[in-house]
């Protein structure tokens, strides 16, 4: 039977709806919501906050709850406040109903201006909020036995473009150096100057003038200049509008833009992102960050312990193979020659301690670059350097899903900021899962890290042990034999 062609619809003048209903028990806000609790925000943000003074501010932890929904569904700020008035899944997960964003009532919770969250969100990047937030997740991974103890880690690093147009930069224009002479000089005629001309000259109050046809020509072509022809340089063009964004390009076939670089260091059996920075872009700016996240990883996350490295062939320096031995961590990289270097010897010797260092250095460098590559042709590693590509399935997730692809905002601050929240939303939908699948593992079903100091212990316990039973067994055996 064919359909009545219905007429306008008119709704219920009044409506009970119930917000927890309306998101399904399988949504990954709600798999969110109960992973984590967020009202440990409570505890870090508290000695920024006044306990008497001022006005009440916003909760902590809906405003941790609304990033994270930006973040987890790639939209801006503004965007989002267009969505939350009609999304009822939204509203649950930030505790929030419809009459609190229809009808607001001060004696309820209500949804805080978006001024509010960006001056929030300026105010805890300021005091590594989100560098405690992410430390905090981690945590959680590995309680909950997603990240090992032993961990096989992953290094890689990715271009983000910045929030910045190629024709805002401009030519870098050096002060000119003036002269103490001069300077006195010039102090000298400033205080010979009448304090009433003065005044006059400095109070201008005139509102400025709009500028002329020619004028707003010249803006025009300024904007749209041609650049053909051109060279420029990091050394001597700097971006108006974002000036810690730099030219870079990663081959010679890619266009040079305006970009920063992320790096983060990842589990490769997880996925789990261990630690993630954003950096200036420059040619050695992935070796020197990795160094600096290993090591602020063994003091955030004393728990694990990182026992090999993977990395492309842009980590395969000497240096950095020698740090990661120094470390004691197993350098995985893909090096470019695998055949084994003679170590060199010399047909006369030399007092010369200047040429003795530079003989033992060349010696040492080869020694390293011949044990990394030992590592790569003996293959017991070879399933962990498979496994390397999920760091660039990562980056591949956080620039589709979540706008990693172009950054939010200007700064090399307000970078890191997008990079941890990325991060923070990444680990918690691998958590979100693994908790789904095993909801009894826990760090009491986790074996404890092994240090190096703790194997060689044992290992001489255990010698101690056989030659004690040696030494009291063998001899009444012998006794009894004769």
């Amino acid at each position: 039977m064919k359909a009545y062609k219905s007429s306008a619809i008119q709704p219920q003048m009044f409506q009970f709806v119930d917000m927890d209903e309306l998101v399904p028990k399988k949504h990954i806000l709600r798999q969110l919501n109960e992973a984590l609790d967020f009202s440990i925000v409570h505890d870090w943000v508290a000695p920024l906050y006044t306990e008497r003074t001022g006005r009440p501010a916003a909760d902590p932890e809906r405003m941790v709850r609304l990033m994270l929904l930006s973040y987890l569904f790639n939209h801006s700020e503004r965007e989002l406040y267009q969505l939350l008035p009609m999304h009822g899944g939204y509203l649950w997960f930030c505790g929030l109903d419809f009459e609190s964003v229809l009808r607001p009532d001060p004696s309820r919770p209500s949804l805080p201006d978006r001024t509010t969250l960006v001056k929030t969100r300026k105010l805890w990047r300021k005091h590594g909020i989100f560098d405690t937030l992410m430390k905090h997740v981690v945590d959680q991974c590995i309680a909950a036995g997603l990240v090992q103890p032993d961990v096989d880690a992953g290094v890689d690093g990715s271009q983000v473009r910045a929030n910045a147009s190629i024709h805002s930069l401009k030519e870098i224009t050096l002060a000119p150096v003036e002269s103490i002479e001069d300077y006195l000089a010039r102090m000298a005629r400033q205080d010979e100057q009448p304090e009433g001309d003065a005044a006059d000259s400095d109070d201008d109050r005139r509102p400025p003038a709009p500028p002329t046809r020619t004028e707003r020509r010249l803006e025009d072509e300024a904007t749209h200049e041609d650049f053909h022809g051109k060279t420029f340089s990091n050394k001597t063009y700097r971006s108006v509008t974002d000036p810690d964004a730099r030219l870079y390009k990663k081959s010679n076939g890619q266009e040079a833009h305006l970009r920063y670089l992320v790096h983060h260091v990842t589990d490769v059996k997880s996925g789990v992102i261990l630690s993630t920075q954003a950096s200036i872009a420059s040619g050695t700016a992935e070796r020197e960050t990795s160094l600096q996240q290993l090591a602020a990883i063994r003091f955030a996350h004393p728990q694990i312990r990182i026992r090999t490295l993977s990395a492309d062939k842009a980590y395969g320096t000497t240096d950095y193979l020698q740090a990661l031995f120094e470390q004691g961590i197993i350098p995985l990289v893909s090096l470019r020659n695998l055949a084994l270097e003679d170590v060199p010897t010399w047909k006369r010797q030399t007092n010369d301690p200047k040429k003795q260092r530079k003989r033992l250095a060349k010696i040492r460098e080869i020694q390293i670059r011949n044990k990394a590559k030992q590592i790569q042709l003996k293959g017991s590693y070879r399933h962990l350097q498979k496994l390397r590509t999920r760091c660039e399935h990562v980056f591949a997730e956080s620039k589709v899903a979540h706008g990693l692809g172009r950054a939010r905002s200007r700064g090399l601050d307000c970078m890191q900021e997008q990079a941890l929240l990325t991060a923070i939303v990444q680990n918690l939908k691998k958590l979100c899962r693994f908790k789904k699948k095993r909801p009894q593992t826990g760090i009491s079903a986790c074996p404890k890290p092994k240090s190096v100091m703790m194997e060689a212990v044992s290992d001489l316990l255990i010698s101690a042990l056989v030659g004690l039973f040696s030494s009291f067994f063998m001899p009444k055996r012998r006794i009894q034999l004769t």
